[in-house]
């Protein structure tokens, strides 16, 4: 376990429980059990204000959620082997009601971090892998 991350925002303290730091990423464990690395790299990436999704500035604890209590997970069009994209319904977001979307990359072994978030009106396409159910 390394020094200097901070886990910032978590969306219950039940979920700030299950966050863990190492080596400066914050780990994020999501539905399933599985760590997710966030390095704060990609949390500027997804918050530049250049991006277009600056807004996600004020999403943090949806970020959290998404990964720790999704509706739906889906493979990566793209990437379907590494990339799986989690969704969550949000209403009244700061950019309204949205599906907020956080793409995660997985590599053999098991480590995984969040590649990009962002909030969407609808699901993009994709196999789904798992659905929460009714």
């Amino acid at each position: 376990m390394g020094d200097g991350a901070i886990i910032i925002g978590p969306a219950t303290q039940e979920q700030e429980k299950r966050n863990i730091i190492n080596g400066g990423d914050e780990i994020i464990i999501d539905f399933q059990g599985q760590p997710i690395r966030f390095p704060y790299e990609r949390w500027l990436h997804i918050t530049d204000p250049a991006s277009r999704h600056p807004y996600m500035l004020n999403m943090r604890a949806e970020l959290y959620l998404t990964l720790q209590d999704p509706d739906l997970v889906k493979k990566s069009l793209h990437h379907p082997e590494t990339v799986r994209i989690y969704f969550k319904w949000f209403e009244r977001t700061v950019v309204g009601n949205k599906w907020v979307t956080v793409v995660v990359r997985f590599f053999a072994g098991g480590d995984a971090f969040v590649l990009t978030a962002y909030g969407e009106s609808n699901l993009m396409p994709g196999e789904e892998l798992w659905r929460k159910a009714q």
